[in-house]
């Protein structure tokens, strides 16, 4: 019986070539070796991917760009692998029948006779568009397991909690220190590249793009590290966050004096900040609680952004593609402002910006007056993400918008944000229109001291579970909850 697995791999990807059967059966027998397959299971091994790679081989037409890939991955007390098979596709109702009493006439079942009797089980496995896979399963009788990394020893962790950290502000010197800070708590999965790459960290740092604030222990190694990074749009709006830490210093109260910090600075007003915002990650609720107890606002919800973060040595729910709740703290206050909303999204907005007295919402509409809309579009085709900013609303915005949604469509781009001006009227007939094209309202953001954005949504080509955004703070769920009944009621219109 198979069963969807997912634990660590090993890959081959080599040539639709009948001469490559050589290496596809060194790789499945080495393979097999190292998890402790003995001499015979070694040779069945051997004589499985000798029959399924000539197979498929043999059966596909390749495309010269095109390998051929095969996957192994444990299972338990054995092995499966997975043979890409790009070929016709299967007709699984009249797989031919090998029989021994008249060999012959039955050849070409063959090699689907032997890969049964020297494997635990076979299929073939339906894969759409990316065609099919082979898949066989072998047990050894003397299994052996990958070595797990073992935790830290609770003596470590102890000391680690109690050494004092000295706090101060980086310097370009410990770009690269921040860089291992980087990888011990994200591994390679930080969404924000620039802490992998020195010498782009090490100017940030010098120009005063990144204010990082970190903690160094016994060893002068950088073990905790918090950083504001200032908006592209205005320098005196910075993004909060980047929060690190080894795992070992993780209990370390210095995390919160550094924090603390930090917020002292900005109060103090010599860096020309006076708007921090924080994208809060939503697999787990620690970040939240930390930005709740400074009062931070939440004010938008950001869903399925991007594969989510592997948090070193941190247990997080299983999301899939990660959302950021997007809040708001203003130490030496907002500038007075009057923000354009829709009138169905009038309540949901003041209850965000509800402690922000220098603010009022208007649901005032007026025409649009300019001939063209202006704007960009930002994708990350890897994460399959667009963000669509219109900066001036034209006559023909919504022409404009449906052209780009069109080609982030057909780009194959499954989640999209809009951000829509929101320091002027709006028109009359925005709601109906976004509405139509299955986008909702997810809050709002700031671009720059004078100017906000109404945030909108469009999921596409994705399964999404509100149930799995975990959050903490109040408002964050009413947010939540509302942009739920909102895509609900689209996906039933």
């Amino acid at each position: 019986m198979f069963q969807e697995n997912h634990a660590l791999t090993t890959q081959l990807s080599t040539y639709h070539d009948i001469r490559a059967i050589g290496i596809i059966r060194a790789f499945v027998a080495q393979t097999g070796q190292f998890f402790g397959a003995n001499e015979t299971e070694v040779h069945q091994l051997k004589l499985a991917s000798e029959e399924a790679a000539g197979f498929i081989i043999n059966a596909l037409i390749p495309d010269k760009k095109e390998n051929f890939n095969i996957v192994c991955e444990s299972i338990d007390q054995g092995l499966r692998f997975y043979f890409e098979n790009k070929g016709i596709p299967i007709d699984e109702e009249n797989m031919p029948v090998y029989d021994s009493t008249n060999p012959t006439d039955s050849l070409d079942a063959l090699p689907f006779f032997l890969i049964e009797n020297v494997t635990d089980a076979v299929k073939f496995k339906n894969k759409g568009n990316d065609g099919w896979v082979l898949v066989f399963e072998k047990r050894f009788k003397k299994f052996q397991s990958l070595q797990v990394m073992n935790e830290i020893d609770p003596e470590v962790l102890d000391r680690c909690a109690k050494e004092k950290l000295p706090i101060t502000m980086a310097t370009a010197e410990d770009a690269y220190d921040l860089i291992k800070l980087t990888y011990f708590t994200y591994r390679y999965s930080y969404v924000k590249q620039i802490f992998y790459y020195r010498k782009e960290l090490e100017n940030a740092v010098t120009d005063g793009n990144i204010i990082a604030f970190i903690g160094k222990n016994t060893k002068n190694e950088v073990v905790i590290n918090s950083a504001f990074f200032r908006s592209p749009h205005c320098d005196a709006i910075a993004e909060s966050g980047m929060l690190m830490s080894q795992p070992e210093y993780r209990r370390n109260r210095a995390l919160l004096r550094l924090t603390r910090l930090q917020l002292e600075y900005i109060k103090e007003g010599d860096s020309g900040i006076r708007v921090l915002y924080s994208k809060l990650v939503t697999a787990h609720t620690k970040s939240q609680r930390l930005l709740a107890a400074y009062h931070f606002l939440p004010t938008s919800l950001k869903l399925s952004i991007h594969d989510q973060a592997d948090f070193v040595g941190l247990d997080t729910q299983e999301v899939g593609r990660e959302s950021l709740l997007y809040a708001l703290l203003a130490p030496n206050g907002f500038e007075p402002t009057t923000l354009y909303v829709p009138q169905k999204h009038q309540k949901i907005t003041e209850q965000l910006l509800e402690s922000i007295d220098v603010i009022d919402i208007s649901t005032e509409t007026d025409a649009v007056h300019a001939a063209n809309t202006s704007g960009t579009v930002d994708t990350e085709e890897e994460d399959r993400i667009a963000t669509i900013n219109i900066e001036k609303l034209g006559k023909d915005w919504f022409k404009w918008l449906r052209d780009h949604l069109n080609a982030c469509d057909n780009n194959g781009i499954i989640t999209i944000h809009l951000h829509i001006p929101a320091d002027q009227p709006l028109p009359k007939d925005l709601e109906s229109k976004l509405h139509s094209q299955k986008l909702f309202y997810s809050g709002i953001v700031i671009k720059t001291m004078q100017r906000w954005e109404l945030v909108y949504t469009l999921l596409q080509g994705q399964h999404f579970d509100f149930d799995s955004v975990a959050l903490y703070e109040e408002t964050a769920m009413t947010l939540h909850e509302y942009m739920k009944q909102e895509y609900l009621t689209l996906k039933e219109s």
